[in-house]
């Protein structure tokens, strides 16, 4: 269908990127590994190469916390002109927040949602007759600028909504068009009546379900915040406008991403209002304030979806605590408490965490449900609208009743629970509701037949489950899965027991080595409406249909720590290392799977593929964040450096040289049953390390051991 062709567009887009300015010196963070200085070496060449080779991801919300839980902890590392902890809490300190406490996803600015996932837009409808009579917009500009809606094919597709050609089709009353103003990339109109006005094409129709909101970016010279103009419309039966169907917009907040263009992005919440219903036959802006002569520029107007995503706030609060816990940075602590306190309060209500001690979204369209229905013959039924993505599987309708937010809501509390401890606040709530969230969850979405925990449950209380590894692994790293949920789940990963009906069972799981399938049951059928084509992919050619992510061994290794121990922790770390050492030895990932040696294509940089490595999949640097946080223990609350040692066998005793806690580098050398450090300048503050059930308290600079 043409939709395939629409989302590789996109997903293009997405990855587009500079790279980063990650540089590492002489005083970087080492690790040396007794019995294994060859696995020590690669760890220690692991880093060096994926922290100066990341793109710059810049502001973007989804891989705060995987490029926390890499960097906080890093001596000798520098973004640019800083360290990279100071690039943490510069980005941090300025992540946007909404009014009402939710964390926007400033994943970049695109010709959707602007608080939200970029994609799909509005010409993403997957119908026989594309997106007529279903959604709708207009593009008055004839060449692209940053992130807008993709040009091509959609432009040869639908040229009446671009450019000159798209001014042609819009009534003007007291307005006179002066055509494209290319400088602003707008549409230049002078005003010339009392009551200026731009009205939509007749014949354009608008389903209103799928038109939850309508955007214009627009600006004006003169008195700004004077102006009070509103949107109306027409629904179906209607003759005539009405204020019944009017809703005011504001000009007064410009929305991010907007500065190249100097547009005042205002979004119309028109899900909200009661007259918003059925077939909307035509729209119209009326500029209330605008006097004679004056000039208004538009730069587009269209329909979109909610591509928001709930889980932003509980990733903002566990990035700020990652970033804390390691710098002891209490002066952005109590700078942001307030912020994330909110965002914690966001959840709870808007996530119906509080009331049902899991997350329901209820957002529009985050009903779980598919965006199309796979029929006997082949054929699908579409359902436009449902089925929005609510976090970094993007294709995947994870939505309602979501396990996946539930765990990172769980984490997030707990994390807020220490950072109150910080600030001298209140954490016994958060961990009483902690642990109703934990219990709940285990009933809720455990699926005791298959021995692992389902994606999530949609508004027609189907439980959605295609062997999601990663919401498994989140699961137990994160400790919401109790122990024996948590056993059964690594029984199933590690291969040791078949889930009937699964497509990848045993070794086959970990078929691409470097990390287990993202999914282990073949996927042709639960997807957003914008895939359209999933079975046109063999399974493990797309990476949320088989395929397998780096970074997120992490989250493998560590809970392989936690319930099968250090050894088989430590020999899956060592086979990533032999697939690492092998693909490097071939001329690198690139060459490797482009030659088709890794048995499935890379995605990234503007490809799709099976497995996600470099370019935009900046969470390959947490992998060897399994070291300091796994194998030797250091877990830092905010106040105390907790050292509980999961050593294997093969290395019984790891040290870590230039390790910065609180802003001082140590050498950390651990072992079973001692712990030697060497802190190598004089703490601002006391430092607290606590060990096998002994405090050690550090006010200077010298030779310790506990």
């Amino acid at each position: 269908m043409q939709m395939n062709k629409w989302i590789t567009v996109v997903c293009t887009v997405l990855a587009v990127s500079s790279f980063g300015q990650g540089t590492v010196g002489d005083d970087v963070t080492r690790f040396e590994f007794s019995g294994a200085p060859e696995g020590a070496a690669w760890v220690n060449g692991y880093i060096d190469s994926f922290f100066t080779n990341r793109i710059n991801i810049e502001n973007t919300i989804f891989p705060r916390e995987y490029l926390a839980i890499s960097d906080a902890w890093l001596n000798g590392a520098e973004w640019g002109e800083h360290s990279i902890q100071l690039q943490h809490r510069q980005v941090l300190s300025e992540q946007g927040m909404a009014e009402d406490g939710y964390v926007l996803t400033q994943q970049h600015g695109a010709s959707s949602h602007d608080h939200g996932w970029p994609f799909p837009h509005w010409i993403q409808v997957p119908y026989e007759n594309g997106f007529r009579g279903t959604t709708a917009g207009w593009h008055f500009y004839d060449e692209p600028l940053g992130w807008e809606i993709c040009y091509q094919p959609s432009r040869d597709y639908a040229p009446e909504h671009f450019g000159k050609a798209a001014t042609k089709t819009w009534e003007t009353d007291g307005l006179k068009s002066k055509g494209l103003f290319e400088k602003k990339h707008a549409w230049k109109l002078k005003v010339s009546g009392k009551q200026p006005t731009l009205t939509s094409p007749e014949g354009v129709e608008l389903d209103a379900f799928n038109c939850p909101f309508i955007q214009i970016r627009w600006n004006a010279d003169g008195d700004m915040p004077a102006l009070r103009p509103v949107m109306e419309w027409k629904c179906e039966g209607d003759s005539d406008w009405s204020t019944d169907r009017r809703m005011a917009f504001s000009p007064d907040t410009i929305e991010p991403y907007s500065s190249d263009t100097g547009m005042f992005h205002s979004i119309l919440a028109l899900d909200q209002h009661p007259g918003w219903k059925g077939k909307i036959t035509r729209i119209r802006f009326r500029f209330q304030g605008l006097e004679k002569r004056r000039t208004l520029l538009v730069r587009s107007i269209f329909s979109h979806w909610d591509t928001r995503h709930l889980v932003n706030n509980a990733i903002f609060i566990k990035s700020a605590y990652e970033y804390v816990r390691w710098t002891g940075d209490t002066s952005f602590l109590k700078e942001q408490m307030p912020r994330l306190r909110t965002a914690m309060r966001y959840m709870m209500e808007e996530g119906n965490g509080r009331a049902l001690n899991y997350i329901r979204c209820e957002w529009h369209g985050h009903d779980g449900r598919p965006g199309y229905t796979v029929n006997a013959d082949g054929t699908k039924t579409f359902h436009v609208g449902h089925g929005k993505g609510g976090n970094y599987w993007d294709l995947l309708p994870l939505g309602w009743d979501d396990m996946y937010t539930t765990t990172h809501y769980y984490a997030s509390l707990l994390a807020m629970a220490d950072l109150e401890e910080v600030v001298g606040g209140d954490s016994k709530a958060l961990r009483e509701h902690a642990a109703d969230v934990k219990k709940t969850a285990n009933k809720k979405f455990f699926d005791k037949q298959a021995g692992r925990f389902v994606g999530c449950i949609d508004a027609d209380g189907i439980a959605h489950d295609y062997g999601f590894t990663f919401v498994n692994l989140e699961a137990i790293h994160y400790g919401i899965a109790n122990a024996e949920n948590a056993k059964r789940v690594m029984e199933w990963i590690d291969g040791q027991r078949v889930v009937e009906g699964d497509t990848s069972t045993g070794a086959d799981i970990y078929n691409y080595r470097l990390a287990p399938r993202a999914t282990t049951k073949r996927n042709v059928e639960w997807y957003s409406f914008a895939w359209t084509g999933p079975e046109t992919l063999p399974f493990g050619g797309q990476v949320q249909d088989g395929g397998a992510v780096l970074g997120f061994s992490f989250y493998d290794i560590m809970s392989r720590i936690k319930t099968l121990g250090a050894d088989n922790a430590w020999k899956r770390l060592m086979a990533i290392r032999e697939w690492d050492e092998e693909v490097t030895a071939y001329g690198g990932y690139r060459k490797y799977y482009g030659d088709g040696k890794g048995g499935t294509t890379l995605q990234g940089g503007g490809t799709a593929g099976g497995v996600g490595i470099d370019h935009e999949f900046t969470e390959s640097s947490m992998l060897t964040a399994a070291v300091p946080f796994g194998f030797m223990g250091l877990r830092p609350d905010g106040q105390v450096l907790n050292i509980e040692p999961n050593l294997p066998k093969a290395c019984p005793e790891m040290t870590v040289r230039n390790l910065k806690y609180q802003s001082i580098p140590m050498d950390v050398s651990v072992s079973t049953d001692r712990v030697k450090i060497n802190v190598k300048a004089t703490p601002t503050s006391t430092l607290t390390l606590r060990f096998n059930g002994k405090t050690l308290k550090i006010d200077t600079k010298g030779a310790y051991e506990l």
